[in-house]
This record gives C-alpha cells, sequence and structure tokens, in this order.
C-alpha cells in the first residue's frame, strides 16, 4: 500500500516536470501548446454553433405558440425553455470536457510524435530514429491508430458507470489509467508494438498512471496542465518505465 501510494504521488509530479521541462525548451513549448489551441478553437466554434441551434432542438421537442394557451402553460413552457436549456448545455460542456484530451491527442498524434523523436534524441533514450514513411502517410496513420484507441478509452470507463455502488470510482480511475497511457503509449508503442505487451507494462505501472492520469480529470486544472502533459508523460515513460527495466521485465523497487 506505501509502495502504490509513493508511486501514485510521483505520478502527479511528472506533470510539474513535464512544466519546467516546456519553459526550459521553448520549442518544445511551443510543439506542446499548439495541439491545445487548434482543440480549442474547433470546440469553441463547436460550441458556438450548438448555442445558435439549441433552441430550436427544445423547440422541436415541445413548442406552443406565445398567446394562445393558458397563462399556466405559458408558465410551464418558460420553465421548460430556462430549466431544460440549463442542464442540456451543462451536459453538453460535461462531455466537451471530458472528450477534450481524447480528441486533442488525436488531432495532436503526428506532432507528439515528433515530440517523442526529439526527446528521445535530446536525452540520447536510444537513437531516436524512426521508421521511412511519407509524411502524409505517417499523419494518416497516427491519427487512424489514435482515433481507435480513442473509442476505447472513452467506451469502457462508461461501462464502469453501471455497476452499482463502486461504478463511479472503478469508472473514475479506468479513465484516470487511459488517459495516462494515450500520453505514455507514444514512446512505449516504440518499444512495444503489439498491443498485449503494452498493456502488460500499464498494468506494471499501474500507479504511476493513475497518479498521472488523475488531474487531467479534474476540471479546469486538467485544461490547464494538459498542453504540457505530453512531455511530463515522456519523462515519466524514460525514467520510470524504460529506465527501471529496459527489456520490460518485472520492475526493480
Amino acid at each position: 500500500m506505501l509502495q502504490a501510494a509513493r508511486a501514485f504521488s510521483e505520478g502527479c509530479k511528472f506533470h510539474i516536470k513535464g512544466i519546467r521541462f516546456a519553459f526550459g525548451h521553448l520549442s518544445f513549448l511551443v510543439l506542446s501548446i499548439l495541439p491545445f489551441l487548434i482543440t480549442l478553437a474547433l470546440y469553441i466554434l463547436a460550441f458556438y454553433i450548438f448555442t445558435l441551434y439549441a433552441d430550436d432542438l427544445l423547440r422541436t421537442v415541445w413548442h406552443i405558440e406565445t398567446g394562445q394557451s393558458s397563462r399556466y402553460v405559458g408558465w410551464l413552457y418558460s420553465a421548460y425553455m430556462y430549466v431544460v436549456k440549463f442542464f442540456l448545455y451543462l451536459i453538453v460542456l460535461v462531455i466537451m470536457f471530458y472528450t477534450f484530451i481524447v480528441f486533442s491527442n488525436i488531432v495532436a498524434s503526428p506532432i507528439y510524435d515528433y515530440i517523442c523523436t526529439r526527446y528521445q534524441r535530446l536525452c540520447r533514450h536510444g537513437d531516436g530514429t524512426v521508421q521511412g514513411v511519407s509524411p502524409v502517410k505517417g499523419i494518416l496513420k497516427s491519427m487512424i491508430q489514435e482515433a481507435k484507441k480513442a473509442v476505447f478509452i472513452l467506451a469502457a470507463p462508461l461501462l464502469l458507470i453501471f455497476i452499482p455502488v463502486v461504478g463511479a470510482l472503478l469508472g473514475f480511475v479506468v479513465a484516470a489509467v487511459f488517459i495516462a497511457w494515450d500520453y505514455v503509449d507514444f514512446p512505449l508503442s516504440r518499444d512495444c508494438p503489439l498491443l498485449k505487451d503494452r498493456i502488460k507494462v500499464l498494468w506494471r505501472y499501474k500507479f504511476f498512471l493513475v497518479g498521472f492520469g488523475c488531474p487531467l480529470l479534474i476540471p479546469f486544472l486538467g485544461l490547464m496542465i494538459m498542453p504540457f502533459a505530453i512531455l511530463g508523460s515522456m519523462n515519466l515513460y524514460f525514467d520510470k518505465i524504460k529506465g527501471n527495466n529496459y527489456d520490460f521485465g518485472t520492475p526493480t523497487d
């Protein structure tokens, strides 16, 4: 238990290390912030479009003509428009927040692959070479693989929520692990091409991943540290996972 708590705490601290690294290497800072800004602009545009049609959406469910109904029905309709609209906006904002990180990583996947290569070269973790593929094919392949992984990352925690009593807690913990995996997988997939091998590695270092993923799921805090998460995950991977045991055997204490 003590070892798990220590691993959780260290996992959280890698966000601080990622932020420090970013501000110590401005080129990495620009590369890590760029996908966040692109995704933020897309989400703001999507939310703006939603606000334009939200009232029309509510009217398709229930609409009455003003002056053609009784006063009480008019009050009920006004309450419907305001109360239901409030919850509709709230649901949309919650969905947008919890899909933001995953969607951002899909958009950012080609940039994150490049960041991984540069980080390896800078810190001398291997030679940092990649297989020769055309830029377009490399970008498309990276985004398709990330999209497939995103479906799994979003679906699994949602299914756990339906388990009575402990479902919400399990869903949060699993979501934290999967979000951390989404970042760590960029360097991990180079050393472990097979998914089953990567899952074994994730299980061995699950407490580090829970510690790294939990802050990203906290509203507002998650958005603040998200641009630097890729750099923190690189530090976590090369320091704790690959650094502990290069051949991915049983981790040392």
